[in-house]
């Protein structure tokens, strides 16, 4: 994955977007991410990088260090978090390009998310942009810790060649354009979503397995 540059790309997106913010937009909450208003989606990202080069954070990060990244900035409007971000951003980009261990890889595919999860929020469409090197490291690492006990499932990014073999063998075949995979690995997808997409085979035995995170209540668009 070529991180840092995914990374920056991706965050100058995100600043421009932040610049052109109405108060409302500001506030609004967004849906990928229940307790998250638009803000407090770039304060927990600012917080991220914060942490990370503080020596803080190791990631993954947990539901109660990410809670307190928003906390600790919940009195800054979205330009002065991204300042604060902004500053950071050098460093940060040095350590993405230097260190060469798995787990500093998240904050990329975090990244990548996030600014998907507030264009769904912001009513704007996708960004697809690196889609193919987020789905080779996460789907990618989905296939590491497949059980041998599942059916095995070929994935295949519809119109792009790119497949990635969960288990061994072909018991089921899963079929999406890469977007739409990325999605649904990270949990962007409903349980309902995932099942409704191109499959050969029935796809219950493995359904709550291809996501990393919790399905959401709600489908998301975006």
């Amino acid at each position: 994955m070529d991180a840092a540059r995914i990374y920056a790309n991706t965050q100058n997106r995100l600043f421009d977007l932040a610049s052109g913010l109405t108060e409302e937009q500001a506030d609004a909450p967004v849906p990928a991410l229940p307790e998250w208003t638009v803000t407090e989606t770039y304060a927990h990202l600012a917080g991220i990088c914060s942490d990370v080069l503080s020596g803080a954070l190791t990631p993954p990060a947990t539901d109660t260090v990410t809670a307190r990244q928003v906390a600790e900035r919940a009195h800054l409007d979205a330009d002065e978090i991204c300042q604060e971000w902004k500053a950071e951003t050098p460093a940060f980009l040095d350590l993405l390009s230097t260190q060469q261990r798995t787990r500093y890889r998240l904050p990329v595919v975090d990244i990548w998310h996030h600014e998907n999860d507030l264009r769904g929020a912001l009513e704007l469409g996708p960004n697809t942009e690196d889609a193919d090197q987020i789905a080779d490291f996460t789907i990618g690492g989905l296939a590491k810790g497949w059980s041998p006990e599942l059916p095995s499932v070929r994935v295949e990014g519809t119109g792009t060649g790119r497949t990635w073999t969960l288990g061994q063998g072909e018991d089921l075949i899963w079929r999406a354009p890469l977007f739409e995979l990325v999605r649904a690995v990270l949990g962007r997808r409903s349980k309902g979503q995932v099942a409704a997409m191109d499959w050969s085979g029935d796809p219950a035995p493995v359904l709550r397995h291809l996501s990393a995170m919790p399905f959401p209540e709600r489908e998301l668009a975006v």
